[in-house]
């Protein structure tokens, strides 16, 4: 086999080890491991077979020639990014890197049908293009419907996962072939999450390779006007006290803390108001962290009913599933098929998720 040594540096930092805890486990120094990480030195048979065991991948994951995408073309959504282990960031990054290329090769052999694009919505305002893009999709005045399901109908891929950190809320990988990969820690509340994705959703719609520092707040004002478009919500934010959050939070699906946000900004309270309000919020039991109402997550269906399709109508049997995703079946079932089987969802008006069929 061509060992590709990308490829090892991406198992390692997915699965949390430093180069001298791995070239330990596998008997070696680390001047000698670092020699064949950075591609100086190929390893022998025996030392491959010591990597497969200790990263938990197939031998043939060395032997990929996937692209690797680098840090600054993935979109992270987190808070006090400075705050932030550097750690933890690079161990979601090797792992989303890892779930994209299984992706891809899944969705070789698995075309959909009825898929709804994106817009390109980058000359728009945040709020503007929030509007838009509800039209576009013919979504009902009110609360917005599961953010998933929305995603997943353009034919991104949704995966929830253990992103290794509370301040990594979501993250979204480059196309594979036009579409994105989104990927959602489920460490975070539901509440939390339904506000990150659509902050992905908003990038995904403005952005198109943009690093400037009024990019995050676009895409927060985007969520905020997706979520909670100003013309429906507006009057229930008039007068706002505490007590009114839980069962706004209960209609609009949104954190307190979201709520209190954007009664602000609307100017339906006032700044005194907002102080009181935050400083209520803080004095719960678990702070912001744990807000109390909280519902159940929104499930990816896609990856599940693609490789569903695989097997239940193309004969696959899920370790050839595992291996046509170059990956091992116990990561597949774990990664992927852990989550409840659902029917597809109507989406808006008329909007369906979208079929599954084999390409030719």
């Amino acid at each position: 086999m061509t060992f590709n040594h990308v490829m090892l540096t991406v198992a390692r930092e997915s699965e949390g080890y430093t180069q001298i805890a791995l070239a330990k486990a596998s008997g070696m120094s680390q001047p000698h491991y670092s020699q064949i990480e950075n591609g100086f030195k190929t390893p022998s048979p025996e030392q491959v077979e010591i990597f497969v065991r200790e990263l938990g991948v197939p031998v043939e994951f060395f032997d990929r020639v996937g692209t690797v995408v680098p840090e600054g073309l993935v979109d992270f959504f987190h808070r006090r990014r400075r705050t932030l282990p550097a750690k933890p960031l690079q161990r979601a990054h090797a792992f989303a890197n890892i779930v994209r290329l299984e992706l891809s090769r899944l969705f070789v052999s698995v075309e959909l049908e009825d898929v709804q694009g994106w817009p390109h919505l980058g000359g728009y305002e945040p709020e503007e293009a929030a509007r838009a893009l509800r039209a576009a999709w013919r979504l009902t005045p009110g609360p917005a419907p599961d953010l998933v399901g929305l995603i997943e109908s353009t034919g991104s891929p949704v995966v929830r996962a253990d992103l290794f950190h509370e301040k990594i809320s979501a993250m979204t990988m480059p196309h594979i072939d036009g579409r994105h990969v989104v990927l959602l820690n489920e460490r975070m509340p539901a509440s939390h999450l339904r506000f990150a994705v659509a902050h992905e959703m908003g990038h995904l719609v403005l952005h198109t390779g943009d690093t400037t520092e009024s990019i995050e707040e676009e895409a927060d004002r985007f969520a905020s006007e997706f979520l909670m478009p100003e013309r429906d919500i507006r009057h229930q934010l008039a007068h706002l006290r505490f007590n009114d959050l839980g069962p706004l939070k209960h209609n609009w699906k949104v954190s307190f803390a979201a709520l209190i946000h954007r009664a602000h900004d609307l100017s339906a309270i006032s700044d005194r108001m907002y102080t009181t309000l935050n400083i209520q919020l803080n004095k719960l039991p678990q702070g912001r962290k744990r807000e109390p109402g909280e519902f159940a997550h929104e499930q990816p269906t896609l990856v599940q009913g693609a490789i569903n399709y695989l097997i239940n109508s193309e004969g696959y049997s899920l370790a050839e599933v595992a291996q046509l995703m170059g990956s091992l079946e116990r990561t597949v079932k774990a990664r992927y098929l852990g989550q409840e089987e659902r029917h597809l969802r109507i989406i808006g008006a008329t909007s369906a998720r979208p079929a599954l069929r084999i390409s030719s």
